[in-house]
């Protein structure tokens, strides 16, 4: 299910970063201070490049800590959302709004202003035994352009020494110059409205129902039946009947 219109890639190409205000030799002397940091240190280090809309770098702790594939880190620019395929899926959608709500607050401010913020996540990964666990993560502006556009995003991410159970995302916003703090709050989703007859139908494909079935129980044709079904994944956002069931789960709509 989308969760927002905008996307997290949408929001750092609001930058416009130009190839003329960026200089890569400062990135080659930044990456070996980290290469070096991470041999003393254990928290997992990575580098986001703005400009490239990619990962440009993470430590091996990734792998010792978490138990992430040594090679896919390694070739991290190469592999896409490969530090995201290891999040709690519910974690991730939260996430990703977290994000862009943060991303259109900073947009908001003058732009000298912009890169004074540490965005601060709580989370949950999955570790190297398979097991999720929940991690802080620190995000905040590495190096600007020559024209003071954020380039580069250093994160550290850390086991939370509190391993509490709780299926949210937490996020606090810590202003580096002033040492002010926030905590933003994810406008609440539109709530999900199907008619009686599209509820019906979705609680007896929960009960595994084909549409033949269906019609034969509602005394209805198969053609009403697959109107109802497209209709209600078009409201719920999904695209097959399983991601129907667990959007109906989550929305509170299925028991």
């Amino acid at each position: 299910m989308k969760s927002t219109d905008t996307t997290r890639e949408e929001m750092w190409a609001k930058q416009h970063l130009s190839a003329t205000h960026i200089d890569y030799a400062i990135w080659e002397r930044d990456k070996q201070m980290l290469h070096r940091m991470s041999a003393i240190s254990r928290s997992c280090t990575f580098v986001v490049d703005v400009y490239k809309l990619r990962y440009a770098f993470a430590s091996t702790n990734f792998v010792d800590l978490l138990g992430y594939d040594s090679h896919k880190i390694a070739t991290l620019e190469r592999q896409g959302d490969y530090l995201e395929s290891r999040f709690h899926p519910d974690d991730s959608t939260q996430l990703e709004r977290l994000q862009v709500e943060l991303g259109k607050f900073i947009y908001s401010l003058p732009i000298e202003e912009r890169n004074d913020y540490c965005n601060i996540y709580s989370f949950r990964v999955l570790n190297a035994r398979k097991q999720y666990v929940r991690v802080i993560s620190r995000q905040q502006v590495l190096e600007q352009s020559r024209n003071g556009k954020a380039w580069l995003i250093l994160g550290n991410m850390e086991i939370a020494p509190n391993q509490k159970e709780s299926d949210q995302v937490e996020c606090t916003v810590l202003n580096l110059k002033n040492g002010e703090m926030f905590s933003p709050v994810l406008p609440s989703p539109a709530p999900i409205s199907l008619t009686q007859r599209e509820l019906e139908i979705l609680q007896l494909i929960q009960k595994g129902l084909l549409s033949k079935e269906i019609a034969h129980k509602l005394c209805i044709s198969i053609h009403t039946v697959n109107i109802h079904r497209q209709n209600l994944l078009h409201k719920l956002g999904v695209q097959n009947s399983i991601e129907a069931i667990n959007a109906g789960l989550a929305s509170g709509l299925l028991d």
